[in-house]
């Protein structure tokens, strides 16, 4: 019971980081989720090379790996500073958003959830991605965050309120599934992956996440055929991707025989456990609709 308090406690301490500048930020039109970008990237960079230390392999580069996480993010927060002191220039950024730079980085993003995905399934063992920790790094996390990064203040105010139909399925998808799981698993999912994922909870959180979605539709006033598909499709997919995202963490952590990236989030782990799903989903998803709308 008391682990349950405070795993809790402490994820709902964890959506309040989230979502508090996001409501700022699409009332106001500014970016202060790069703060929460940035600051997921340096942890989840931290704790990759930490994780790093588990393997077999020496990894010696994580201060040049913070670095150029720190070196990629200025320009996303300088715009985010100059919403706050207009007289920053930022220049550079109209440079970057007016170039196909984020639409090549976001394809080189979905190729490598591909080969990812293909790791999940297929290999045995992953621990090799150690051998490299800086080059892995780059891919995970760094740049699922980036282009989510970039997209996120390419938007306005208003197409900024994208994330939030991206973000929740991911939460309601992982509660659902687990609560699917516990009263009806019977058949796991993937036992060498994780042993305690079922197909009965993966059923339960797609299913459920695209009810809840599809309910708050309706409520909030914009139910009609092609917003029900819209957001139906975008939950199933969410879900799919958020599952493949826990999947490939977890085999990740079972390839170094350990069970969390870090403790920096008392019933949960480390960050890299908390976002995890969201570096599959958020910025594949988000830069589609965000190109749609």
């Amino acid at each position: 019971m008391k682990d349950v308090l405070i795993r809790s406690v402490f994820g709902a301490l964890f959506l309040m980081v989230v979502f508090t500048p996001f409501v700022y930020d699409v009332r106001n039109d500014a970016n202060l989720m790069n703060l929460v970008f940035f600051t997921f990237t340096m942890l989840g960079t931290h704790e990759l090379f930490e994780m790093g230390k588990k393997s077999p392999f020496q990894n010696t580069l994580k201060l040049p790996a913070l670095i150029l996480v720190v070196a990629l993010f200025i320009p996303l927060l300088i715009q985010t500073l100059a919403h706050f002191y207009p007289a920053v220039s930022n220049t550079f950024w109209h440079l970057i958003i007016e170039s196909p730079l984020l639409f090549i980085l976001w394809g080189i993003l979905v190729l490598a959830i591909g080969v990812f995905c293909y790791w999940i399934f297929k290999k045995e063992n992953i621990d090799f991605v150690f051998k490299r920790t800086f080059i892995f790094n780059f891919f995970y996390p760094v740049l699922p965050m980036w282009v989510l990064a970039m997209a996120y203040t390419f938007t306005n105010n208003f197409d900024k309120q994208i994330l939030l139909v991206v973000l929740l399925p991911i939460y309601l998808n992982d509660t659902l599934a687990y609560v699917s799981g516990r009263i009806f698993g019977k058949h796991l999912l993937l036992p060498g992956v994780s042993p305690k994922k079922t197909w009965e909870g993966f059923a339960g959180g797609l299913l459920g996440a695209a009810l809840v979605m599809l309910a708050i539709l309706y409520f909030a006033g914009h139910f009609n055929a092609l917003n029900a598909i819209a957001v139906a499709v975008i939950s199933i997919l969410a879900s799919i991707l958020a599952t493949l995202g826990d999947l490939f963490e977890s085999k990740l952590k079972r390839s170094i025989h350990i069970k969390d990236s870090g403790n920096i989030l008392p019933g949960h782990g480390g960050i890299l456990d908390r976002i995890d799903a969201m570096l599959f989903v958020a910025p594949v998803l988000y830069v589609l609709l965000a190109l749609i709308s």
